[in-house]
């Protein structure tokens, strides 16, 4: 009786040993190339309008314990620049994101975009009515898995012409339409599981137990 316990600790043992490779491999944290909002429209939002809107893209990437590593700003500038020489003709930037995570060995690119952002106001022609405000944005996120070579480019846009309201501003426009194309593209089902070595675990246990 001693022995066979004494064999089914050391073939338990052996599993664990042999599945600690495979768990550091599956471990290994994931590459991500988050870029700073690239800004295409020609009125620009204020510095504090685009700190806002790249921490929208900040937290849906968040995740705890350090299961993701960050590409240095420089290096993924560095990548756009000479994945953008490369290409001829109109380049459009979610051609890009792929060529750039494969240059960089990124297993995701996120590149957010405001394609338009633009805020006027003129005189009503009604005397009853104070100054009319009018603006438009449009916010895009283009998004690139690696492993699953999977390209996801979404949009969003919006637009007021009415009475002035806070709610009307272009910068709360684009803030709403960031936070929708962070939904529409399901910007953090892209991050790998925390537990995703845990199946691997949980048949080596399994395959001990049975010995």
């Amino acid at each position: 009786m001693r022995n066979i316990i004494t064999r089914s600790c050391i073939a338990m043992l052996l599993l664990l040993i042999l599945a600690v490779p495979a768990l550091a491999a599956e471990r290994q944290p994931q590459r991500i190339a988050q870029f700073p909002l690239v800004i295409e429209s020609w009125q620009q939002p204020d510095a504090s309008v685009q700190d806002q809107l790249e921490r929208k893209i900040d937290r849906a990437l968040h995740v705890p314990l350090k299961a993701v590593t960050y590409i240095p700003e420089k290096d993924c500038l560095t990548a756009w620049d000479e994945v953008e020489g490369d290409m001829t003709g109109k380049v459009r930037i979610k051609d890009m994101a792929k060529p750039i995570a494969e240059k960089l060995q990124a297993d995701l690119v996120v590149i957010p975009v405001v394609a338009a952002y633009e805020q006027y106001t003129t005189m009503s022609w009604y005397w009853d009515r104070g100054m009319i405000l009018h603006s438009r944005a449009e916010v895009q996120l283009i998004v690139y898995d690696r492993a699953q070579d999977k390209l996801v480019h979404k949009k969003a846009s919006d637009f007021f012409d009415d009475e002035y309201s806070s709610s009307g501003t272009a910068s709360y426009l684009a803030l709403n339409c960031m936070d929708r194309v962070i939904r529409d593209a399901d910007l953090h089902g892209f991050l790998w599981p925390l537990d995703r070595g845990s199946a691997a675990a949980d048949s080596a246990k399994k395959d001990a137990a049975k010995s």
